[in-house]
């Protein structure tokens, strides 16, 4: 009897964990489907369940979708995590869509997958007279679709009060069929009408259509709470700042040397090349202006890559006034492009010399081994030019890499800044990570294909050799620019300069919390940190430049926080407020909640009295 009363207490807490952990979320998806005389709208059921897991998403359609299905999938799972800042890799995800007709693929469904995930997570009711189109991106805003009016006349059919599409597609276009007498007979011409759906859906149908910019905005049609947002401001780190100073006031004083250099061999310029000569020379000389000028507002990283730039041109002005008066000049370039390819592997062995004792000299060594293999790159395209007798294109490669060899010198400086136990830390130890972000790259971009997006594989391509090479923490650097850049284009595609500097105010604001959160941590976020500043620079003049720094300052940070987890276990969670709030009274399924663990209560007290009212010992261990 006492083993009876185990097994039912285990079973019955087995079904309960269940039902209580198991949420989910179920809406209407708009698609369209091709028939013999066109497109046809239809509406989908789209399921959503969150359960404990391992973090993997699975996708059962019936009928068969395409493969961007799966990807809006997993990119839904995406968003939910950056929109409500929350690691949900210990959850699993089904997505199950069923439709009555074969629907054409497509990403369209993104928006609603990821609206519906949050819901799910949050365990929040969804109004089911709510549906909508959209892709989603990695930001969480909602993307251009086709077919708004096939679907608006689906949602109608089925007497959905609200639909929901992107902001800016109120004005579609509409192609209707003439007949016009001809001598002959009757001609039948198409013309092309645009009409305004939001106003067309109210009179014909009596539906509303709203235009919604992101994912937020979503949620609030389809739950009526709204998701909070929370403004916070980060101190600066007086070590990482000492550090930066340092570095950036050693680059401008080897800037300034060099240029000195370059413009003493001015005399020996031919003149044929006087101009491009002077040109590079003023360009240098301009960067460090600009780079003196950030150094006296306190922007230390922003100087050492202006400082940077400058050096590249004085670099390459210097080696091209060198190579016009060599003789012969194939043996003066061929002995110059080895003198630097030397000096690289030089660097490469005293990168890998270096013993990280603290999770900052990772991220430290980690930018210094990108910017070697960076440098290695280009002394590369200086030996194909230098092959193809393109001799002035290779000394610019040669120019750039020994520059590039300088900078990551300069990032090793400032390792000892940053003093750990004196323990060595196991590089190997981030392969998993690295191997997580090389596949968020490449998933990233593949979703951009599939939205014909034109996305660079470059970084990625780079980031896969290197990680065959073991150089994990440039491969690291690397895949994580690489599905930076991917998300970048996804976001910005079709807006207007007004619309991506509105990006810009939330990008930045996202960034400095995902600084904070990593500070929160443990961590010194030094990439991250440096790009945010560098992203200031750039937000009056090149908004889509600030953005994409602001991009990787939140992707650096996050990363940083990962580092910190695999070296320390894992991290206390930083305490946070309720992610949502109520636009309007909806207790309903809070409410529904209480009363499961209160039935789950009750049910458990009357099995435990009549197991001791029979007078046997049930035994229940709690760990």
């Amino acid at each position: 009897m006492k083993r009876r009363c185990t097994l039912l207490f285990v079973s019955f807490v087995l079904v309960f964990s269940v039902l209580v952990f198991a949420q989910s979320a179920e809406i209407y998806i708009p698609a369209v489907k091709e028939t013999e005389y066109g497109y046809e709208g239809v509406l989908a059921g789209l399921n959503v369940t969150v359960r404990p897991g391992t973090g993997h998403v699975y996708v059962d359609t019936l009928p068969l979708t395409k493969i961007d299905t799966q990807a809006s999938a997993r990119l839904a799972k995406e968003v939910t995590e950056e929109v409500l800042e929350k690691n949900l890799d210990n959850y699993d995800f089904f997505y199950i869509i069923r439709s009555d007709a074969p629907i054409i693929g497509g990403p369209s469904a993104g928006g609603a997958m990821a609206a519906a995930t949050i819901a799910a997570v949050l365990n929040l009711s969804v109004n089911k007279n709510v549906i909508m189109t959209g892709t989603i991106n990695p930001d969480g805003s909602i993307g251009p679709v086709g077919g708004i009016l096939e679907k608006a006349q689906a949602a109608a059919q089925k007497n959905i009060s609200v639909f929901l599409i992107p902001s800016g597609q109120r004005t579609i276009s509409i192609e209707k069929k003439e007949k016009i007498e001809i001598p002959l007979g009757i001609k039948i011409i198409t013309k092309t009408e645009k009409i305004d759906i939001i106003d067309y859906a109210k009179k014909k149908w009596g539906m509303n259509i709203k235009e919604i910019k992101n994912v937020d905005e979503a949620i609030e049609y389809f739950t009526a709470y709204k998701i909070k947002k929370e403004i916070i401001e980060i101190k600066s780190n007086p070590v990482l700042q000492g550090a930066m100073k340092n570095m950036s006031s050693d680059l401008l004083v080897y800037v300034k040397n060099k240029l000195a250099v370059a413009k003493d061999k001015k005399k020996d310029v031919p003149y044929n090349y006087e101009d491009n000569i002077n040109s590079l020379l003023e360009t240098s000389e301009k960067r460090i202006k600009d780079a003196e000028s950030l150094y006296k507002k306190g922007n230390y990283y922003s100087t050492s890559s202006y400082a940077f730039i400058a050096s590249i041109q004085a670099e390459y002005a210097k080696n091209l006034i060198d190579l016009l008066n060599a003789d012969p000049k194939e043996d003066f370039l061929d002995d110059l492009i080895s003198e630097k390819e030397d000096r690289i592997d030089d660097m490469k062995i005293k990168i890998r010399e270096q013993e990280p004792d603290s999770i900052t000299d990772i991220e430290i060594l980690a930018t210094a081994e990108e910017r070697i293999t960076d440098a290695e790159s280009n002394i590369k395209d200086a030996w194909k030019n230098f092959y193809n007798k393109d001799y002035l294109d290779a000394v610019y490669f040669l120019s750039y890499a020994s520059e590039r060899v300088k900078t990551a010198d300069a990032w090793l400086s400032i390792e000892s800044s940053f003093r750990g136990n004196g323990t060595e830390l196991d590089l190997e130890r981030i392969k998993p990570l690295v191997e997580r972000r090389i596949e968020d790259a490449l998933s990233a971009i593949t979703y951009a294909q599939t939205i014909g997006i034109n996305a660079d594989t470059k970084k990625l391509e780079k980031a896969q050799k290197e990680y065959e090479g073991s150089e994990y923490q440039s491969a690291l650097i690397d895949a994580i620019s690489a599905r930076a850049e991917a998300n970048l284009l996804m976001e910005i595609r079709g807006l207007e300069k007004n619309e991506i500097q509105d990006k810009v105010i939330v990008a930045e604001q996202d960034a400095t919390k995902a600084i904070y959160n990593s500070e929160g941590h443990g961590a010194v976020p030094v990439l991250a940190i440096s790009y945010l500043e560098y992203a200031k620079t750039f937000v009056d003049s090149e908004p889509t430049t600030a953005l994409k720094y602001y991009k990787y300052a939140k992707a650096f940070a996050k990363t940083s926080e990962d580092i910190v987890k695999i070296f320390s276990g894992e991290p206390k969670e930083i305490s946070k407020k309720n992610l949502v709030e109520p636009i309007k009274g909806t207790k309903e399924k809070e409410n529904s909640y209480l009363a499961l663990m209160l039935l789950a209560g009750i049910i458990i007290g009357f099995f435990f009295g009549r197991c001791q009212s029979k007078k046997k010992r049930c035994r229940f261990s709690l760990f």
